[in-house]
């Protein structure tokens, strides 16, 4: 009965997986770059917009009050003229009553006349402001739509790279029961498992993907130096490579995302300051260097992964 299986099959999806996220993740910078240059116009003429707004809104802050003013002294009026009749007999209270009525009238017709030169006003900024604010909803709209395109591509980036994680888990978990069959002292080693749950612990997921590869790449390697399946002044720099790789990792997926998401979606200095083109390039840049450092070791990992099947009567 076999012990040892040859998983070099996950490799290779990871492989080909990793070459399909970096195309798709090329093409939602692309996309992000066609959403950043409707976006920086539209956040370059948000001040402009908003201070047309607020003097907008400044002009119509007086109409509720005079509205209110008009009313009452309309009121007033009404409410006087009515009294006219209950003090006819009374020339003085006749008089002074008129005196008031006049001076009602006088009031009233000046804060309607107040009241016609605000509506007017406000008439005449909201003919001014339409036009600005049409023009900025038009902004918004195609920034929106520049913003959908970027999402779908991103969203199957994530999706794609989600996959490709499972599959190298997969792939390790696989790996690391071919050694445990083979070499009694990786009972005391990381638990296969590990292969999944190094993925899912947050915070603990920055590190434990790469020392759980890396013990499985160190303990491959020198179970076949011990059985003289390879010579054992055959082992190259790889701790350097799986630094390196785990390195790049870390700045292309972690370090960059921050980077992008700062530069395109925040309004701080890393918006105003840092080229927007130039942050895309890099973050391509690392994608590439990425992906390029990944496919080396798992083909260096598949390769010794071979030997071991090709000599498991040695095992």
């Amino acid at each position: 009965m076999k012990k040892i299986s040859n998983n070099a099959l996950f490799g290779r999806l990871a492989q080909i997986l990793n070459v399909v996220i970096l195309l798709f993740f090329i093409l939602s910078v692309i996309f992000l770059l066609k959403f950043d240059k409707e976006n920086v116009v539209m956040v370059n003429s948000e001040p402009s917009f908003l201070k047309a707004k607020d003097h907008l809104h400044s002009v119509e802050h007086p109409l509720k009050q005079n509205q209110a003013e008009v009313e009452y002294y309309a009121y007033k009026l009404d409410t006087l003229t009515q009294h006219q009749a209950a003090v006819a007999k009374d020339k003085k209270a006749v008089k002074a009553l008129q005196e008031d009525i006049d001076r009602t009238k006088k009031t009233l017709g000046e804060k309607k006349e107040a009241l016609a030169q605000t509506e007017q006003a406000i008439a005449d900024e909201r003919a001014a402001f339409e036009p600005i604010e049409a023009e900025y909803n038009d902004m918004v709209a195609q920034t929106e739509a520049a913003k959908k395109n970027y999402n779908v591509f991103l969203c199957i980036t994530v999706i794609l790279f989600v996959l490709k994680v499972l599959i190298w888990a997969i792939w390790n978990y696989k790996n690391s029961k071919n050694l445990r069959a083979v070499c009694p002292w990786m009972e005391k080693a990381t638990a296969p498992s590990w292969a999944f749950w190094g993925w899912i612990i947050p915070v603990y997921n920055l590190i434990k993907p790469y020392t759980f590869f890396n013990e499985v790449y160190e303990e491959t390697e020198y179970a076949l130096t011990d059985k003289n399946v390879i010579p054992a002044d055959s082992k190259g720099d790889n701790d350097f490579v799986l630094g390196f790789w785990w390195g790049m990792f870390l700045l292309a997926v972690c370090v960059m995302s921050i980077f992008l998401f700062s530069t395109f979606f925040g309004e701080g200095p890393a918006f105003y300051k840092l080229n927007h083109t130039s942050v895309a390039v890099a973050a391509i840049v690392l994608w590439c260097v990425y992906v390029l450092m990944e496919i080396v070791v798992i083909n260096k990992y598949n390769k010794m992964n071979k030997l071991m099947v090709d000599n498991e009567k040695v095992f």
